[in-house]
């Protein structure tokens, strides 16, 4: 390898070493932030009043919930950012 080749290996080496530090895990704050934003873009100010209720971690992913008038969600985020929502009817609960 010429001594130009050779530097550019080592610079893209350097570079990837340091985005890497950019894919962390989801912390508890952040999955929190994440989840309220997933939420707020779900219901469209449709959903009434959304108040957060808990965060929990259960092996790699945050579980936070939130209430609202007539439903539950959860939201599932992963550790890479990715998140889902889930919606249950407060209504059809268990009686």
């Amino acid at each position: 390898m010429s001594s130009p080749a050779r530097g550019g290996f080592i610079i893209a080496i350097a570079s990837c070493a340091l985005l890497s530090g950019c894919f962390s895990p989801v912390g508890r704050q952040e999955a929190q932030q994440i989840a309220q934003a997933r939420v707020t873009k779900f219901c469209r100010g449709r959903c009434g009043e959304v108040k957060f209720a808990s965060t929990q971690q259960i092996k790699d992913r945050w579980l936070v919930d939130f209430e609202a008038p007539r439903h539950k969600f959860t939201v599932t985020v992963e550790k890479d950012g990715n998140s889902k929502v889930d919606v249950w009817d407060k209504e059809l609960g268990a009686r």
